[in-house]
């Protein structure tokens, strides 16, 4: 990660902000749920109504006034807007208080509803301004110490809330929330300077209208659109669950109120450990391939949530005697394992959404993801009202939210198969062998470019697929494209199948137009020059195709080498592949990545030698 990044001003003072913004939040979330649960409900079905409502309360705003506040965030500059939010904040915390002090549960939904709208403000800030903060290279990791410090914010928001959240204790609550919205609006007056993205924008309070424009501009481009919707899922199924934390502790692991705030802490916990890993596996580029697999994670672990199964109790159990009841860590490490997985899912998508998305509509788009986050929260909280209405307990919406995840995650790994498996060829490359990787780093991080690589063994596409640091289309003979099962990978993949003149010469012109389709759309395109795989560890020579793709689609070309992939199992070194049992476990493979050459600069000979060069004597 960007270990620098975290103290630098740039970066620190905005990071401090948005903590303090979230932690101040749980404080007064969890002490009204904690209030609520134990203080102040009639009874059990009331409470769980009232705190699944206190969700609506809060997400509604997000719904009103997103389009709002993208607006204003494109129009302004940002750091300028964190100042006035952050002085919004503390009026609201002022009522809020008020609200403590007189017991007054409609106050108390009214400030969520308060505190919503301020959130609602700076939500297309917060994800806005760190393109403007931090480099490309530094905004995956940028976005895992933003989640990560929210989560953590979070976990000590509710730890505090829920310590405060009792009668005797209010005064101390009133001072706490008052006094970290002053601290919040002190670390903002230290952000930099963030120039509006286009302060010629036209303002407008139509909502409505000004809604469904920006939702038809951000669905205009396609990845960032499935992005925001991912993401909405997610926090569908994170309210969901969340909210329920409360009658889960109190109802099926018969917890007093601490018991609540644990499970609470560990998901927070869980979720800045998955961001954290999220950046660590990604090392630095946005994976997009984490997120299925995310996922798939957690409904897993939340199925598996749903079948504690804990010995009833008389009265509350306390927090040590709740450790002592068999099932309880089976419990933690679920809520654990749910939440790691959920940072797996986020933390790819929020960075994805920042660096494709137009600069001048940046805002705006984020707004969008907001409106949308809104509906799905919204509905998750009706829904999640209604089944306890209607008489279902917390484990079962448990189950219920588990198949709905899991239908979401089928349709996820439709849409980006390629991602998903450009991950799992990485985890089966890195599992089988150990891989250096020389110069990867020469390989364009955006726009076009025809990669040229020698062709070893049949496993030569998937260790390319998981060393490279974006997405590539293969060239590959029809033969192997046509495969019943291996056939799908490569259509997910997009792969690209060609022929020769005396077999399929038809897919000859239509490979090259689909090459040429592909360049011209910003990819990367892999070739593998000599035509078929090596039987005797030397490069053949290279055919002459290479000419006619640059002199259609002129683009950068990257000379690459694979070293020590001979005598592997799927290599020709016995005669053919798949020969005997393999022998090379964690054997040391290369890859080896030359200098970009500019289009004019390259001939078929000028390519061959300098892959040779590259490959060396080690093959």
């Amino acid at each position: 990660m960007a270990k620098k990044l975290i103290g630098e001003k740039r970066f620190l003072p905005y990071f401090c902000t948005q903590f303090l913004g979230a932690f101040n939040d749980n404080i007064y979330r969890n002490a009204f749920a904690i209030l609520i649960t134990y203080f102040l409900a009639k009874n059990n079905q009331d409470g769980g109504v009232i705190i699944n409502s206190a969700l609506v309360a809060f997400i509604l705003p997000f719904l009103l006034f997103g389009a709002i506040a993208g607006q204003l965030a494109d129009k302004y500059e940002k750091a300028f807007l964190i100042r006035q939010i952050k002085l919004a904040e503390i009026v609201v915390m002022i009522i809020g208080s008020a609200a403590l002090y007189f017991e007054s549960t409609y106050g108390m939904l009214f400030t969520l509803f308060a505190l919503g709208s301020q959130s609602a403000f700076f939500g297309p800030i917060k994800y806005s301004i760190l393109p403007q903060h931090v480099t490309k290279d530094e905004l995956l990791d940028a976005n895992a110490y933003v989640e990560a410090g929210t989560f953590i914010a979070i976990l000590l928001g509710t730890v505090l809330g829920g310590a405060l959240g009792s009668p005797e204790l209010i005064y101390y609550l009133m001072l706490a929330i008052v006094g970290f919205a002053v601290l919040g609006w002190f670390t903002s007056l230290s952000i930099p300077s963030a120039p509006a993205a286009l302060p010629s924008l036209e303002f407008s309070f139509n909502v409505p209208k000004v809604t469904i424009e920006i939702i038809k501009e951000a669905a205009s481009n396609r990845p960032v659109f499935m992005s925001i919707l991912a993401n909405s899922w997610f926090w569908f199924f994170g309210a969901t669950i969340l909210t329920q934390f409360p009658i889960f502790a109190k109802e099926v692991l018969a917890g007093d109120k601490q018991v609540a705030i644990l499970l609470l802490a560990t998901f927070s916990i869980g979720i800045g450990l998955g961001s954290y890993a999220c950046a660590l596996f990604s090392r630095g580029r946005v994976e997009m391939g984490l997120v299925p697999f995310g996922a798939i994670g957690i409904s897993f672990f939340t199925w598996q949530l749903s079948r504690t199964n804990v010995d009833v109790a008389e009265q509350l159990r306390t927090l040590s005697e709740v450790f002592a009841v068999p099932g309880t860590w089976w419990v933690i490490l679920n809520l654990t394992m749910i939440a790691f997985c959920s940072g797996l899912f986020i933390v790819p998508l929020y960075a994805f959404m920042q660096l494709y998305s137009k600069e001048e509509h940046r805002s705006r788009t984020i707004a969008v993801n907001n409106i949308i986050n809104s509906v799905f929260m919204v509905s998750a909280g009706v829904m999640a009202a209604a089944l306890i209405h209607f008489g279902f307990n917390v484990l079962e919406i448990f189950k219920i939210v588990a198949i709905m995840n899991i239908i979401v995650a089928v349709y996820i790994f439709s849409k980006i198969p390629e991602y998903f498996l450009r991950l799992l060829s990485w985890l089966l490359v890195h599992g089988i062998y150990r891989i250096k990787k020389t110069n990867i780093d020469n390989i364009p991080k955006e726009g076009p470019a025809l990669i040229v690589c020698n062709h070893v063994s049949f496993f030569d596409p998937p260790i390319l697929l998981g060393v490279l640091p974006r997405p590539a289309r293969f060239v590959m003979w029809y033969g192997f494209y046509n495969l019943p099962i291996a056939g799908r990978l490569f259509k997910w993949l997009k792969t690209i199948p060609i022929g020769n003149a005396r077999e399929r010469a038809d897919l000859v012109p239509l490979a090259y137009d689909k090459i040429a389709e592909e360049l011209e759309a910003g990819h990367l395109v892999v070739i593998f020059p000599e035509g078929h795989i090596t039987k005797t560890g030397e490069l053949n020579t290279f055919q002459p195709g290479i000419d006619k793709i640059l002199k259609r689609t002129p683009v950068p070309v990257v000379p690459m080498a694979l070293r020590g992939v001979w005598g592997t199992w799927l290599s020709r070194k016995k005669g053919r592949a798949f020969s005997g049992f393999p022998t090379t476990f964690m054997k040391k493979l290369t890859v080896v990545t030359g200098d970009v050459m500019q289009p004019e600069n390259v001939s078929k000979q000028a390519l061959f030698d300098k892959v040779l060069e590259l490959r060396g004597d080690e093959k």
